[in-house]
């Protein structure tokens, strides 16, 4: 038992780099998986209906005056309310971690045989609760640069405060605050960077845009069929401490005795693991961003329990393990609780926004789902064909299992039953934290114009990348013809830059409806895109 501690950050460090390798290779094989849906002959392609009688492009244009007063008046409240929330939601997150965090620092301070006084309770828990900045930027989809200068301002703040509350609570022990206690300013930095600084890598890595989808999936089964080896050591070093168990070990499966006889049953526990995450999600008791982040805290979590029982012995790994059992699971539900009341009340309406684009270009297409799409989420759900670009940003526990099962094809629009069902199960209610999810449609070659139609028939505000569009894209030609048929310009925002093809984009003889409205994405694009979300929100107003 000495080896404990050394045994499970081993077990950890291995899933952890299993994950690394598995999660890209499982996302490759994905795309490949549904490029091959997407390229394979399904029969003749679905008719594409006509205009309904409510489509747009019937509807009466704005005045004059409307359209002078619509902008401040449709824009400037939701932007309010967006600044708001995000406030709220980083409290939230906040708040929930440092309360799941309460129990750990209390344990450490017993094994440490420290005081619980409020000033040593708090220095833990609050290190440990910044793990509100990376969750907060996911929910609130904040450039990487806002969430450094948000983690650096928060890691100043909470030092700060930790010595206000050191000499707070000097006179309740009869004694009087001093200068002194101003270093521990520095005791709290220097704290934090030694507990959170391999957390911190672990989670980057992990929670990088490229795996993000997959990796709390993939982890997750890791994590329990990686139990294996580890208790078939153990159940080895047992079989061979008996005569009857040493002499079946030498003349039967040798060492590997132990893996061997728990690897099918690790291995359907881990795959029930992994049908109950899909199942929750399905289901709405989560969201893909409460699933990353309790991700993110069970490997707080367990880097923490393994470091204590590391330095103290295997004799305190009862308690560690059910302070630790307990920390995880009472994240999860402080997690769910905090973000539902931090986006109760008054809300903008729900929009639906569909996002159509060239295909081809992973790194812009992300770009544009990170900066602009993942925001919408607030506001609305989302609409989109999926194809091999987007799928790293729109894959969830449903899609992985689906694959992981040989059962991908049940994902595409094949036919218009097909179609119909997709249609009328469009997810458009909100998750437990409030945002709401990516409806991505897997089509075939003949179902895709069909599926495009009728999504822009149910869209509120369109938004259509055409960076790189040029006479070879046949399919975004189709789009904008439709586009201006079935809505009216100002619910349209196209975004170009130096490589569209701009002759392209007026309206063809018998087209009908004014050019649609250009926005130009320079180099970056970060307020491109900010006053492309702005005229989103007003043509879905």
């Amino acid at each position: 038992m000495n080896t404990l501690g050394g045994e499970l950050l081993s077990h950890l460090a291995s899933v952890l780099l299993l994950t690394l390798a598995i999660a890209p290779l499982v996302l490759w094989r994905y795309r490949r998986a549904v490029l091959g849906g997407m390229m394979a002959c399904a029969g003749p392609a679905l008719a594409v209906p006509p205009p309904t009688a409510a489509a747009a492009a019937a509807a009466p244009l704005p005045t004059p005056a409307a359209a002078a007063a619509a902008p401040g008046a449709a824009v400037e409240p939701a932007l309010r309310w967006e600044r708001r929330l995000r406030r709220r939601v980083f409290v939230a997150v906040g708040c929930a971690g440092f309360a799941a965090a309460l129990p750990l620092s209390a344990l450490y301070l017993q094994l440490s045989g420290l005081p619980l006084s409020p000033a040593h309770l708090y220095l833990k828990a609050a290190a440990l609760g910044c793990i509100a900045v990376p969750v907060h930027a996911v929910l609130c989809a904040s450039p990487w640069r806002r969430a450094l200068a948000l983690a650096a301002a928060v890691l100043l703040g909470l030092a700060a405060f930790g010595v206000v509350l050191s000499m707070l609570q000097r006179p309740f022990y009869g004694k009087a605050p001093t200068l002194d206690q101003a270093l521990n300013f520095v005791v709290f930095l220097q704290f934090a960077a030694h507990t959170l600084w391999l957390p911190l890598l672990l989670g980057l890595a992990s929670g990088a845009r490229r795996v993000r989808g997959v990796a709390p999936i993939v982890l997750a089964g890791l994590l329990v069929f990686g139990l294996a080896p580890l208790l078939g050591a153990r159940l080895t070093v047992w079989l061979s401490g008996t005569r009857a168990g040493a002499e079946w070990l030498l003349q039967g499966p040798r060492l590997e005795a132990g893996f061997v006889l728990l690897a099918l049953p690790v291995g359907l526990l881990a795959w029930v693991r992994l049908r109950a995450l899909a199942r929750g999600y399905e289901a709405k008791r989560f969201s893909d961003a409460q699933l990353l982040a309790r991700t993110w805290w069970l490997l707080l979590v367990a880097l923490d329990a393994i470091e204590l029982i590391s330095a103290r012995g295997a004799g305190v790994a009862v308690p560690v393990f059910a302070v630790s059992a307990l920390s995880v699971g009472l994240y999860g539900p402080l997690l769910g609780l905090a973000l539902k009341r931090a986006v109760a009340g008054p809300r903008p309406p729900p929009r639906t926004l569909l996002v159509l684009r060239v295909f081809g270009d992973t790194a812009r297409s992300q770009a544009l789902f990170d900066r602009l799409v993942a925001r919408w989420r607030w506001f609305g759900p989302v609409t989109l064909i999926a194809a091999p670009d987007v799928l790293a940003r729109t894959v969830d526990p449903g899609d992985f299992l689906r694959f992981a099962a040989g059962d991908i094809a049940s994902s595409f629009v094949g036919t218009q039953a097909d179609l119909q069902r997709r249609l009328a199960a469009l997810d458009t209610a909100p998750d437990p934290d409030g945002r709401y999810r990516v409806n991505d449609f897997c089509c075939r070659d003949s179902s895709w114009q069909a599926t495009v139609v009728q999504l822009i028939e149910r869209a509120d505000a369109v938004v259509m990348d055409l960076r790189a569009y040029g006479p070879q894209r046949a399919g975004c030609r189709f789009e904008l013809g439709e586009l201006r048929r079935r809505r009216r310009p100002e619910q349209v925002v196209l975004l170009v830059d130096a490589s569209t093809d701009r002759t392209l984009l007026e309206p063809l003889p018998g087209e009908g409806g004014a050019p649609l409205p250009l926005v130009e994405l320079r180099h970056h694009g970060g307020a491109a895109f900010d006053e492309a979300f702005a005229r989103l929100l007003r043509a879905a107003a």
